[in-house]
């Protein structure tokens, strides 16, 4: 037990920073946009990285398997810290969009990694509180990554948010090649280079990450375009239809190794898993990716502060990870923690569509609290019931198509709330400003630049803040329609024995 517990902490250092980097983008993201005069692209550097998360997720499982799951841990670290210097050092919107992406795809296998790692570690029963300590680990850092991103964005400039992260990912390398030790798994034969590449599914690898960028990409377009004549979503989904096609062909006919085996996607335990965790995840980030912004707005909060209005939903994260590991190790029963999430989580986005309305009292910030409570019991929960559903043969994979799932839901969560919020507060500035001298000017550059919303005064503040809460109010209505989905799916969980 010693020995599993030094070895998972081995681990903490690259959870901290793949966490720490999500809050850190979310409480900065509007100061980075505002600076290069393009507010309404900033939700790329949040949706760029999810997408190249997603798109790299499930070809972890599949490669740890082959190539070993360390070395490709190590590579994982390796492309994350690569994407932060680019960010950095970034001098347009595009180039540090491209940074997120490179960071996106190392932090996919950063914590999707250690999951499976620990599920090699120890009893199954008893995984569920060490993913707990690890969701300490996360929610340490999406609880520091925004403040603290913020704040050195203030002081020494955006920039350095990001060349900050690169010390940690050092030592993060550092740790795992120096002090991690990983059993060998049963049945393993000792292989060249050259034979561990031909067992790799490149092919399969290809459809897969590229059908999921094509489905992710035409939603946003989609989402975003103020005209369906818009070729550009309309090609993108074509595509995305022919990719899965090609995918599922080479999967099946193919493939001698799959990159992720469709027979799991015809599993009731495994779907219900999938589909659970996407919709609360996209609940949360839909959320998260609003209420930094709503402080701003309505509050004129500095980028920091803003950040720090978020701690209360990672803090339930952990909290929820916790109690929920105790009760899974105690119990042996995950289905009572997953139906409770889906509830907890649309009773927070209840609260915010009712009560946030601009001038929301300090006290009234915690309404976010039930909402992450109910993502992390989900988070942990949701990850037995998979586990105990698979073989351990097929844990690798299905483990990382579960972080897909949340990866994937994320990205709609942040698209489809962002959408809603840019059609829903431009039409309330619009209806906000009807009648005032120069109305139209100061709707468009309000919904452009937080700075000048803050720089505004008076009657016309006012009015500006009122068009922003529509928007805000109908993002929100988002999270808790994925929430009561995740609620009614968790109702079709089917509980299973632990085995040990």
């Amino acid at each position: 037990m010693a020995s599993n517990t030094l070895k998972c902490s081995h681990l903490s250092s690259g959870v901290f920073i793949a966490n720490s980097d999500t809050s850190l983008v979310l409480a900065t993201y509007g100061k980075i946009s505002s600076d290069f005069n393009d507010l309404e692209s900033g939700r790329w550097l949040l949706t760029a990285s999810l997408l190249a998360s997603c798109a790299a997720q499930p070809l972890y499982g599949n490669i740890s398997n082959i190539f070993g799951r360390k070395p490709v841990l190590l590579t994982a670290y390796s492309i994350f810290g690569l994407g932060c210097i680019i960010s950095g050092s970034g001098h347009s919107m595009t180039q540090i969009i491209i940074g997120r992406v490179v960071g996106g795809a190392g932090g996919a296998g950063m914590v999707s990694l250690v999951s499976i790692l620990i599920s090699d570690l120890v009893p199954l029963k008893d995984v569920a509180s060490y993913r707990s300590y690890v969701n300490v680990i996360q929610t340490t850092g999406r609880s520091i990554g925004g403040p603290l991103g913020g704040y050195i964005a203030q002081t020494l400039g955006w920039r350095w948010s990001f060349y900050s992260e690169c010390p940690m990912v050092l030592l993060a390398i550092i740790l795992v090649a120096w002090k991690l030790e990983v059993p060998k798994r049963e049945g393993h034969i000792k292989e060249s280079p050259w034979t561990k590449l031909k067992r790799v599914d490149f092919i399969g690898s290809a459809f897969l990450s590229a059908s999921i960028i094509a489905c992710l990409l035409a939603l946003n377009f989609f989402s975003n375009a103020e005209s369906w004549s818009n070729l550009v979503p309309i090609v993108l989904a074509v595509l995305a239809i022919f990719l899965i096609i090609a995918f599922c062909l080479v999967e099946k006919l193919w493939a001698k190794e799959p990159i992720f085996p469709l027979d799991l996607l015809t599993r009731l335990d495994t779907c219900t898993s999938y589909i659970i965790l996407a919709c609360q995840m996209a609940a949360q980030l839909a959320m998260m990716s609003s209420v930094p912004l709503y402080f701003q707005v309505t509050k004129r909060a500095k980028s920091g502060e803003a950040g720090a209005y978020l701690v209360p939903a990672v803090f339930g994260n952990t909290i929820g990870g916790l109690v929920t590991g105790a009760y899974i190790n105690r119990s042996g029963r995950y289905k009572l923690p997953i139906v409770l999430s889906g509830g907890l989580s649309a009773i927070a986005y209840t609260l915010l569509i009712v009560r946030w309305k601009g001038h929301t009292k300090v006290w009234e910030s915690l309404y976010v609290f039930p909402g992450g409570l109910g993502t992390g019991i989900a988070y942990s929960a949701v990850f037995i019931a998979l586990a105990a559903s698979v073989t351990d043969d097929e844990m690798a994979i299905a483990g990382t198509g579960l972080y897909t799932s949340g990866g994937i839901g994320s990205v709609i969560g942040i698209s489809v709330s962002g959408a809603v919020f840019q059609w829903w507060t431009k039409r309330g500035l619009e209806n906000a400003l009807n009648g005032v001298d120069n109305g139209l000017e100061i709707a468009h550059r309000a919904l452009s630049d937080v700075g000048y919303v803050n720089s505004l005064d008076g009657y016309i503040h006012g009015l500006v803040v009122d068009g922003y809460l529509t928007g805000f109010r109908a993002a929100f209505l988002v999270s808790l329609i994925f929430s009561a989905s995740s609620f009614a799916v968790s109702l079709l969980v089917r509980e299973h024995k632990l085995r040990s």
